[in-house]
């Protein structure tokens, strides 16, 4: 199904392109990892790779870092323990926390996933040069930086 039209330049309506071009690549991941016959959501898949590259965590840590809320990543961490690929494993310096960690079947089906995204993504910016992906981050990265940096003013005001 095609959506209407590409939104037109005001700020919001490149807030709604870059939203659209989100909701295209999960697509295009979840459709590779189901193709690859890894049975993994987005939301399962983005909490695996933070773990994967971040190690072990606090349940609460990896709710922010993925921008979810406590009570959404529960069910998701939920199915990945279920799934075999992360345990909960009591905190060495506080007895009544839990942290995150990846078991070997998590590992495994990690390098998996990651090869079913990079493949995606380049899919995704195939039809770009290098010289515009790199003018594309430096943007989003300024535009990135920039919300950042409000954010932390108005929180110190």
């Amino acid at each position: 199904m095609k959506c209407a039209a590409i939104p037109s330049n005001t700020p919001f309506g490149l807030c709604r392109l870059i939203g659209r071009i989100r909701g295209e690549l999960v697509l295009g991941i979840e459709q590779a990892l189901a193709e690859s016959g890894v049975d993994l959501n987005f939301s399962q898949f983005l909490a695996l790779k933070r773990l994967a590259e971040d190690g072990p965590m606090a349940p609460g840590e990896l709710a922010r870092c993925v921008h979810y809320s406590p009570g959404a990543l529960t069910r998701v961490l939920d199915k990945l323990e279920q799934s075999g690929y992360l345990q909960r494993v009591p905190d060495h310096n506080d007895r009544r926390a839990l942290r995150l960690e990846l078991t070997a079947a998590g590992r495994t089906v990690n390098k998996r996933m990651i090869a079913c995204g990079n493949a995606s993504a380049e899919r995704a910016f195939s039809t770009i040069s290098e010289a515009e992906r790199l003018q594309l981050r430096s943007l989003l990265e300024r535009v990135l930086d920039h919300l950042h940096d409000e954010r932390e003013r108005l929180a110190g005001s």
